[in-house]
């Protein structure tokens, strides 16, 4: 008996606290910043060697999977936009 009184409880409060999280969720939809990427040959900058561009996977921002050009560690990383919660690109 009170081992099912328990299990009510806490099924009871799980369900309110999911009620109260939810209630507490923003408005406002989830965006994430979207980069390109400049690579350069070496630490001058002067050289581009490669690109690599951003792209939205479902409202997250990642990059293509395959570099234009030499991918290296001097490089520059450019915000172009935003990847939204619904799946969409808002360009800068």
């Amino acid at each position: 008996m009170i081992l099912t009184n328990l299990k009510t409880a806490l099924a009871l409060g799980a369900i309110t606290l999911s009620g109260v999280l939810s209630a507490a969720a923003p408005a406002v939809a989830f965006s994430e910043p979207l980069y390109d990427y400049i690579y350069y040959s070496d630490a001058t900058k002067t050289s581009v060697v490669g690109t690599l561009s951003g792209v939205c996977y479902n409202g997250y921002a990642g990059v293509a999977q395959y570099p234009d050009g030499q991918v290296t560690a001097y490089y520059d990383k450019i915000i172009v936009g935003h990847c939204t919660g619904d799946g969409g690109t808002i360009l800068q």
